[in-house]
């Protein structure tokens, strides 16, 4: 029986919420532990729902950075979000205007992810993506909520040791992939270019570039593997 975009959508959160919850609660943690208040920290969420750019700014906001320094440099974390808009831009082209704002609104690192690779093979259902993407953005609020709530009382270590959720997502999305050689070798080079740029002290440059690079490489090694004759026996 064929699943209903709703179906797909909850199904394609669930990984994702699994480590948006304590990653947020690691945020909600941090932020109340260091003096923010409870409810400008469930602002903070509610209204950038960015992971890096939130512990970013919190880590600023904190260490005393002008206004000014600290809004530059969310925007710059957040630079990439441009790219994920005009890869998947022309896929909502045909939606109506409230329903490409509210994708737009959700689309973070994960799940651009899910997002573009199921968009190779599927027609993309606003039904889908709305699903899929608020569940995720329930998920981070509630986290939040409760990290914050409980943030004067949970040691430092244990928010270190729920902050280790969002790299091990990656590499799950990672390995839910096509898993072709193309693919791994744009991962890796998309990862090498970013670790090499964060080394740099050009951190959300090399993202981009990451990005860029890696899924440029990886589309021309695709078509060259489709161009090559098959070796008959």
């Amino acid at each position: 029986m064929e699943r209903s975009p709703y179906d797909k959508g909850i199904r394609d959160a669930i990984p994702i919420v699994s480590a948006y919850f304590p990653i947020s609660m690691t945020f909600g943690v941090i932020a109340t532990s260091g003096g923010i208040p409870w409810a400008i920290t469930i602002l903070i969420s509610a209204w950038i729902y960015a992971g890096s750019a939130q512990f970013m700014l919190v880590s600023l906001a904190l260490s005393g950075t002008s206004p000014t320094s600290t809004v530059i440099t969310v925007l710059l974390v957040n630079l990439r979000h441009f790219l994920y808009g005009t890869t998947l831009g022309p896929s909502f082209m045909k939606w109506s205007e409230p329903k490409r704002w509210l994708s737009a609104f959700g689309l973070t690192d994960e799940v651009f992810a899910v997002t573009s690779s199921r968009f190779i093979t599927e027609t993309p259902l606003p039904a889908y993506q709305v699903t899929f993407t608020y569940i995720c953005y329930i998920s981070w609020l509630l986290g939040t909520i409760i990290g914050a709530s409980i943030g004067k009382v949970v040691p430092s270590v244990v928010s270190d040791i729920l902050s280790f959720a969002l790299p091990a997502l990656f590499v799950a999305l990672l390995m839910l992939g096509n898993r072709s050689i193309p693919y791994f070798i744009a991962a890796i080079l998309g990862a090498g270019l970013s670790v090499l740029a964060d080394r740099l002290s050009m951190e959300s440059f090399g993202i981009v570039m990451g990005a860029l690079v890696g899924a440029t490489c990886g589309m021309f090694l695709q078509r060259v593997s489709m161009n090559l004759p098959t070796r008959r026996s």
